[in-house]
């Protein structure tokens, strides 16, 4: 009894899977961090409960055109899902930016979905919040590189306390 009661469950759910998981993710917030030239997005989503019980049981291969929904105005060969799961994704989209004079510029991108919440981190300031949009915003960063390079590998700066010790 409790087999076919199992067995019920599964083919319910993968009759209805198809049908929920469309509009199934409520994007709750973006975060947009760079790197270089690249930007490494992470997802916050909330997702649906069946839908939730369908992805534990079979994966989240269902999700995974909402989530590229969101970076379709970019170069396909370009977006990379590194991690996907029931309540974040983590996403790196190649070549955002371009490299000039040891600045880094970013041009807006739409976005294939309107963003609640996007948080900005540029590597050289204070994150920003974008509330409501549909674009990543135009910006341009400070290469960092040579500064990190001129650090002691522990990121400790040196002192001279020689001076004192007399």
């Amino acid at each position: 009894m409790k087999q076919r009661i199992s067995i019920l469950l599964v083919l319910t759910l993968l009759l209805t899977m198809p049908a929920v998981s469309a509009g199934c993710v409520h994007v709750t917030q973006t975060l947009m961090e760079f790197q270089k030239e690249d930007a490494m997005f992470t997802v916050d989503y909330d997702i649906e409960l069946l839908a939730k019980i369908y992805i534990i049981a079979f994966g989240s291969a269902k999700i995974v055109p909402e989530i590229e929904a969101q970076f379709a105005s970019f170069d396909e060969d370009d977006v990379t899902i590194e991690r996907l799961d029931y309540e974040q994704a983590v996403v790196v989209v190649k070549n955002v930016s371009h490299y000039d004079n040891e600045y880094y510029f970013h041009n807006p991108h739409d976005f294939g979905i309107t963003v609640e919440k996007l948080v900005v981190d540029p590597p050289d300031g204070s994150p920003r919040v974008y509330w409501n949009t549909n674009t990543t915003p135009s910006l341009f960063y400070k290469d960092d590189s040579g500064l990190n390079n001129t650090l002691p590998a522990n990121n400790s700066l040196l002192a001279d306390f020689s001076e004192f010790t007399r």
